[in-house]
């Protein structure tokens, strides 16, 4: 090989295109995992929610007792697994209501991205007693 074809083997761009393509497939697989767990902890949160107003519901005819138990079987048919280890649920009778809270952490896919606390509340009107 003479000293011309060894520069332009060297200054062609040969292989080049192969190293973009390596970087951009993993920055959007990157994103597309963010968007992802974004996703399921807003599908957490909407779970959340639900049984929060069901156990809100329960409890204005039941009692708090029954609102903590409803709300907590409600997440765990809705979530389940994992998801729903970290959540608090809380119900309190004030005045004529039934208010029901609860407290969660979803753990974040990415390292180095802070994971996920939600904070919800449901409130229903307490049943009269006759």
């Amino acid at each position: 090989m003479d000293k011309g074809t060894v520069a332009r083997r060297r200054l062609s761009d040969a292989g080049l295109s192969s190293v973009q393509f390596v970087l951009a497939a993993g920055l959007s697989l990157i994103l597309f995992t963010g968007l992802a767990n974004l996703v399921v902890v807003q599908y957490g949160r909407g779970a959340i929610r639900s049984a929060l107003e069901q156990g809100a519901r329960a409890g204005s005819v039941a009692g708090a007792e029954a609102c903590e138990a409803t709300a907590i079987d409600v997440v765990d048919q809705l979530l389940g697994g994992s998801m729903s280890n970290g959540i608090r649920v809380r119900c309190v009778a004030t005045g004529n209501s039934m208010s029901a809270s609860a407290t969660a952490e979803f753990r974040a896919w990415i390292p180095g991205v802070p994971d996920f606390e939600v904070a919800i509340a449901a409130e229903s009107y307490l049943e009269p007693t006759r």
